[in-house]
């Protein structure tokens, strides 16, 4: 049950705030897990062991949470190692297996190991790094633990972020679960209006860029010119970037109307200067959560600590903290690519950044942040390229798409142009113009009248509606992973 269809926006919703504000304060929580358990279902209805998967999930690591805030040093370290080797290892199963089992072959040329074909369960790599941080907060006695199972699990499997983020920390919102929560309705309609313009940046903008990359690919790789190569990639990046954006937002308008607060989960990325900028902007949840969970246990572990002590010892300081940097951020990167999906290009992709990073790092970023013009080109070619190594989990596909990019001796096909880019021109058009931020800037100018205001969300609510209506839907690109 995705956020931009009917059986959500015209059953499920109504009938949840509905319930949600008929219920005492002290059952809202009951409420809000009761529907998020009901959403889940809805959406693994033809696997619905999953569901029990995701119940006895919040069972096992309720009980492993309290062991390890009651008991001595060393269980502790013993209850929180079966917590991530659970919690992980589901995630291995389900998600990686199957890769792993295709590596084995090709490399050891054994047969011997079968394929278990599973269907990927919905939300599993978003809920388990909620999980896994929750426990290591508790063992680091960053927060208390939760002994109410409902709030627990309301933590955990909250319907607004439950499938694709963002990824909530508990201690960044453990008081708004705890205390009674009395919706002002000025807080109800403005989550309203952040909800109603999510669903429009994926209805109206990222599910008209999809057709560009369908209509590029029915016509055929072969055929793309540089022109068309470029455009599709820019197309795709903008598409995944308004629905990914765009169901963030609606999370963050469900949030406010439930009387929570959501963090932001993206601010405005495609107009950063630098790499590491991007990151800080993009998938910020995600981004924090590989910072303070990996990142910084590997920078203040033992080993690298070894490292470079004695790196430091046969050379200069700041040699010896690029180099263990440079450790620990490959494995960053590794990881946060391999948590996109189990194939070769996802991995490829978190390496593409961590080149660009590092580079950044030792020299670039300096300039960078100097030359505004040159910067923003910089980064359009790096995002562009990134998302084409995203998009592709074909390996051919993919050196055939970055070698029509620098293609030179085919600029422009004009008969696939007007098929594909030429055809889908207003969508790109749109895109580049919120991408840029100019109708936002307009809308923050004029929305202080709220007649203008009502108005113009009215709009965007009627116009996704009626597309939604016509079919032109598609599911949310980061369900899958």
């Amino acid at each position: 049950m995705v956020f931009s269809s009917f059986y959500f926006l015209l059953y499920f919703m109504p009938l949840f705030f509905i319930s949600y504000y008929l219920v005492e304060s002290k059952f809202k929580n009951l409420c809000i897990l009761l529907y998020s358990i009901g959403f889940y279902t809805f959406g693994c209805f033809d696997n619905l062991y999953y569901v029990l998967i995701l119940i006895f999930s919040l069972i096992i690591n309720y009980i492993i949470a309290i062991v390890i805030s009651n008991t001595s040093r060393c269980v502790k370290s013993l209850f929180l190692f079966i917590g991530l080797i659970l919690n992980f290892g589901t995630l291995f199963i389900f998600k990686y297996y199957d890769f792993f089992v295709d590596i084995i072959k090709s490399i050891a040329n054994n047969e011997n190991f079968t394929k278990l074909n599973l269907i990927l369960p919905i939300g599993i790599s978003f809920y388990t790094f909620q999980i896994v941080s929750y426990l290591i907060d508790v063992y680091y006695e960053k927060i208390d633990v939760e002994k109410n199972f409902i709030n627990f699990s309301t933590y955990v499997i909250m319907f607004p972020q439950l499938i694709a983020g963002p990824i909530l920390r508990f201690g960044n919102i453990m008081t708004q679960i705890k205390e009674d929560r009395h919706i002002k309705l000025n807080d109800f309609f403005l989550g309203l209006k952040i909800f109603i313009i999510g669903l429009s940046s994926k209805v109206i903008i990222a599910n008209q860029l999809s057709l560009v990359d369908l209509d590029i690919r029915n016509y055929g790789l072969d055929s793309m010119s540089l022109v068309i190569a470029w455009s599709g990639a820019i197309s795709y990046a903008m598409q995944l970037y308004f629905d990914f954006y765009g169901y963030s937002l609606m999370a963050i308008g469900l949030g406010k109307m439930m009387g929570f607060d959501i963090i932001e989960n993206f601010k405005d990325p495609f107009l950063s200067k630098t790499v590491t900028e991007y990151w800080r902007r993009w998938h910020i949840s995600l981004g924090t959560w590989f910072r303070d969970y990996l990142l910084y246990p590997i920078l203040l572990s033992n080993p690298i600590k070894k490292i470079r002590k004695s790196l430091s010892n046969i050379s200069n300081k700041s040699f010896s903290n690029f180099f263990v940097n440079l450790i620990a951020t490959f494995v960053v990167w590794f990881s946060t690519g391999l948590w996109h999906g189990a194939n070769y290009n996802f991995i490829l992709w978190g390496l593409y950044f961590f080149i660009f990073l590092n580079i950044e790092q030792l020299f670039l970023e300096r300039f960078l942040i100097k030359t505004k013009v040159i910067s923003h080109i910089y980064m359009i070619i790096v995002i562009t390229i990134s998302f084409v190594i995203f998009s592709n989990e074909n390996f051919d596909e993919m050196i055939l798409y970055l070698k029509k990019m620098f293609d030179y001796k085919n600029i422009l096909y004009v008969d696939m142009f007007n098929k594909t880019i030429l055809f889908n021109i207003k969508s790109i058009l749109l895109g580049i113009l919120f991408v840029v931020k100019l109708p936002q800037y307009m809308y923050k100018r004029i929305s202080t009248v709220k007649i203008v205001d009502f108005v113009i969300i009215l709009c965007l609510l009627t116009i996704s509606l009626f597309l939604i209506y016509k079919g032109y839907n598609d599911p949310f690109m980061y369900f899958r992973f």
